[in-house]
């Protein structure tokens, strides 16, 4: 037996099935996965979203006339120079 023949009959094990022939429970199993990952991805996303919204709220509760921050002022300036 060529020495390739003999390497491809080693790296089967016998009675194991091929990715092609998983079981209905495994690509099952890996559906429900990817759903409940798509269900945190976009829980992930509202969670983001409500915490910019508070950074805004309390951005403007910290500065309610809308005038620049100290921390701007000296970015200007440096911008300035």
């Amino acid at each position: 037996m060529p020495k390739s023949a003999v390497v491809r009959h080693a790296s089967r094990r016998p009675g194991r099935p091929r990715p092609a022939e998983l079981p209905n429970a495994v690509e099952g199993r890996i559906a429900e996965l990817c759903r409940d990952l798509a269900v945190e991805a976009k829980r992930f996303r509202q969670l983001q979203e409500q915490a910019d919204e508070l950074r805004r709220v309390i951005r403007q509760w910290a500065n309610p006339r809308g005038t620049r921050t100290a921390t701007a002022l000296i970015v200007e300036d440096d911008a300035e120079q």
